[in-house]
């Protein structure tokens, strides 16, 4: 527990014992912070922190099984012989009791739900500016409706502390149990199966995560948050607290008895909240991307023919877009850091999300069929109201051309393999890019100045082109690298996703990613500046010096406050802004006997254009650091837990 969670926790504890729900700011009794009695008189009681041997073994429902699986042969003759695969008991190590030490991590993380209906509020202003969050908001809608429902209960209750415990002791036996599914199933009967009597933890889990990533983006002053946590440093402390909460159900579900969509959603939004609150090149958020990889695996959610097996069309629609959303986070994070993805896509069924409403997909029948007409050859809807869908289709297609970039730019291939693999990737890539629908695309919509669209829709449409540009950056540096040629398209790109980088933080979008977008292509053209200062001329390729300077000088103010204290970001921003800066003035003001910039970059002492290679500009900008590596607490369980 930080410093400050801990005064906070002091100052908890001499507060009054009772204050209505609607305050979020709820502080548990004198009772309850001491040593709880058992959850109910038939659950047996055991040491603490300990577990019956029964209760140690993990889940043994083992999920997806694929074609070189020791049971596959047998599951190819199901009609030959009288077989059945041999699946153990579905119930988990929550089924028969839950030990006290789990029972009180479950009891705080519902009490802080509880006692910060903040958390609802954050979720739905959320929804309102974002566009192509991967949760259908139907789906968060029923999850929210359920747990109001099952508070405003707790309201009337004469005994609060008992009900929590009751329920959940409730929410261990719901999650103990897999999700089942069947092919009339309706979207009601689907809801209903992990809310209300049968919330699981992986929904409390997925509220705290989206509340977490709302809370990352909500200004300190927003009324909301000022009346949730009006201390000093309450905000902080808030969005440590969701942190904490969400890691707290990550571990219960880690032994829970299945694997399915939703958990892929909770982790997915959990890794995002991550990357925000410990930064992009944190090692917890990356590990965490390697456990959203096993559920999608595990789940068999990379295959479209157990994606749609006994599932009514709306589930197989959304387990495509937990798989989509989960590839996306991986060629995404990988890319930022440089690694190899964790989701291989010749492994993968590669099918995009329709481009189609939810509400029509819940609905089914004559309203789905006529909106399936609507789809065209290309799989694009006709009619262009689907923007969700079609964002989220098209994001989907980025990404799959952003790990055949990363194969080449990762990869071993020799210089004249990355050249015939990069003119396939960029012939592909404008294939695609011409084939999507003009209402999609940044650098053909023409907006009407009469009827101005809401802010998220244009974020979603700059966002998607961004990632496709810098897909075809990636390669592009990767043949100037290894070729020294394509110096002039590189420069080109780069210039124009650092123009539209400046576009969005013009407008302050507190969603825009200047790092993972802005600094590659920034630094490249920072990069070049200064070897053309540096070095007599002729250069074959010459930026626009005036644009590129003024474009370049914009970005590092931007690195001023684009990510605040306390943001995951911040460092290495701050660290970013200096070197930049130090460059921009070399560039200005170029010293009487400058070192040369290969010498610093990648010791480099010929002519041609530097290699930015690892030993260059990251080198130079100290991405890594072993002692900046986060460990998940969770391996180190402290006795405080996270409740203030």
């Amino acid at each position: 527990m930080t410093k400050d969670a801990s005064q906070a926790q002091a100052q908890a504890q001499s507060r009054p014992a009772k204050r209505a729900r609607t305050e979020s700011s709820h502080t548990p009794s004198p009772a309850s912070t001491a040593a709880p009695p058992s959850a109910s008189a038939s659950t047996p009681t055991v040491q603490y922190g300990l577990r019956q041997p029964e209760q140690q073994r993990p889940s043994t429902t083992p999920g997806y099984l694929g074609s070189t699986s020791f049971s596959a042969v047998f599951s190819e003759h199901r009609t030959d012989i009288s077989f059945e695969e041999g699946t153990c008991a579905p119930d988990g190590v929550f089924s028969k009791s839950t030990d006290h030490y789990r029972l009180e991590s479950g009891l705080e993380v519902i009490r802080f739900l509880y006692r910060h209906p903040v958390c609802e509020t954050l979720i739905r202003k959320f929804y309102a500016g974002h566009l192509m969050a991967a949760v259908s908001v139907l789906i968060i809608e029923a999850i929210l409706q359920s747990i109001r429902r099952i508070f405003d209960e707790l309201d009337r209750a004469k005994d609060t502390e008992k009900h929590l415990r009751d329920l959940v002791q409730r929410i261990f036996q719901a999650s103990a149990h897999p999700l089942t599914s069947h092919a009339s199933m309706t979207v009601d009967e689907y809801f209903a199966s992990f809310t209300d009597a049968n919330l699981r933890w992986e929904v409390v889990g997925l509220v705290l995560a989206t509340a977490g990533i709302a809370m990352m983006s909500t200004a300190d002053s927003d009324p909301d948050v000022q009346k949730a946590a009006p201390e000093p440093q309450g905000a902080e402390m808030l969005r440590t607290q969701l942190v904490e909460a969400s890691r707290t159900c990550l571990l219960f579900c880690a032994t829970a008895a299945s694997v399915n969509e939703l958990l892929g959603f909770y982790q997915y939004n959990d890794m995002l909240l991550r990357t925000q609150y410990y930064g992009d090149t944190s090692y917890a958020a990356w590990r965490k991307l390697g456990n959203l990889t096993a559920t999608i695996y595990a789940a068999g959610l990379h295959q479209e023919n157990t994606r749609g097996a006994n599932c009514p069309p709306f589930l197989h629609q959304w387990r495509k877009i937990s798989f989509a959303a989960a590839f996306y986070a991986d060629k995404s994070l990988s890319t930022f850091v440089g690694r190899p993805p964790f989701i291989n896509y010749r492994y993968c069924s590669i099918s995009a999300p329709l481009d189609i409403r939810d509400e029509d997909l819940i609905a089914g029948g004559e309203q789905l069929s006529q909106a399936m007409a609507n789809i065209n050859g290309d799989g694009w809807n006709m009619k262009g109201n689907t923007l969700r869908g079609s964002m989220l289709r098209l994001r989907f297609h980025v990404a799959v051309l952003r790990e055949q970039a990363l194969e080449i730019a990762l990869g071993t291939f020799d210089d004249e393999a990355i050249l015939r693999k990069y003119n396939e990737l960029i012939q592909a890539a404008q294939n695609l890019w011409q084939s999507c629908p003009v209402y999609l695309r940044h650098d053909q919509y023409v907006h009407n100045e009469g009827n101005p669209e809401p802010p998220n829709i244009t974020f979603a449409r700059r966002h998607i082109y961004l990632d496709y540009l810098y897909t075809v950056f990636l390669v592009q540096r990767m043949v100037a690298k290894r070729t020294n040629t394509g110096h002039e398209a590189l420069f080109n790109t780069s210039r124009e996703v650092l123009a539209i980088i400046l576009e969005v933080t013009g407008e302050r979008h507190p969603g825009v990613d200047v790092l993972y977008y802005g600094l590659p292509s920034a630094s490249t053209l920072a990069f070049e500046l200064l070897r053309q200062t540096q070095e007599p001329g002729p250069h074959p390729v010459m930026p626009p010096r005036p644009e590129t300077i003024r474009n370049l000088s914009v970005f590092v103010s931007c690195l001023s406050w684009v990510a605040t204290p306390g943001q995951g970001n911040y460092r290495t921003c701050k660290a970013v802004e200096k070197k930049l800066s130090d460059i921009l003035d070399q560039i200005l003001d170029p010293k009487p006997d400058p070192q040369p910039v290969q010498g610093f970059l990648d010791g480099n002492a010929g002519g041609g254009y530097p290699d930015h290679d690892a030993a260059g500009l990251y080198s130079l900008l100290n991405w890594y650091n072993p002692d900046s590596i986060e460990f998940d607490p969770f391996e180190f369980p402290v006795k405080d837990g996270f409740l203030l």
